[in-house]
């Protein structure tokens, strides 16, 4: 039995060690604030009932630009947070769509590429994008590096 075909999308993740940091990126038990290079007053966003403080879209938004991305807001209010994320090699742009779950850091990612301003291939409906649930501002910095990274390394390998 032939497995399908990676889609143009998920064979440029595929070169990329988005597999490996997946995982990673969603451990709510690793010590984030060791690999970050900022240090947070307030790191932690455990409350006291165990659920985590929701942080505002923008300082998820600061966070992707500090790792050196283009970030755009899309939409505003309690219901639709999302934004934009992008990183160009050239005439590539490989961006990422997030939107924030309600009342959770939670990231549902939908990934795309622009070669000359013309999009490559359409997006995976079911994508295997990273859902990682925040639960400190280090993680926030370690994962939104770790995803811009990929976004490079995808849109420099379109390019080549």
């Amino acid at each position: 039995m032939t497995s399908p075909a990676l889609s143009p999308l998920a064979h440029a993740l595929a070169r990329t060690d988005f597999a490996a940091n997946w995982y990673r990126w969603c451990d709510a038990q690793r010590d984030w604030a060791a690999e970050a290079t900022g240090t947070y007053d307030e790191d932690s966003l455990l409350t006291a009932t165990g659920a985590y403080a929701a942080l505002p879209a923008s300082e998820f938004m600061q966070a992707y630009r500090a790792a050196g991305a283009e970030v755009s807001r899309i939409s505003t209010g309690p219901r639709h947070r999302s934004f934009t994320v992008e990183v160009a090699a050239g005439a590539v742009v490989c961006g990422l769509v997030v939107r924030l779950g309600r009342g959770l850091n939670s990231q549902e990612c939908r990934l795309a590429v622009l070669a000359n301003g013309e999009r490559q291939g359409e997006p995976d409906p079911n994508p295997p994008y990273p859902r990682p649930i925040i639960g400190s501002r280090s993680q926030l910095e370690v994962v939104s590096r770790g995803i811009v990274d990929v976004l490079g390394q995808v849109a420099r390998g379109w390019a080549s």
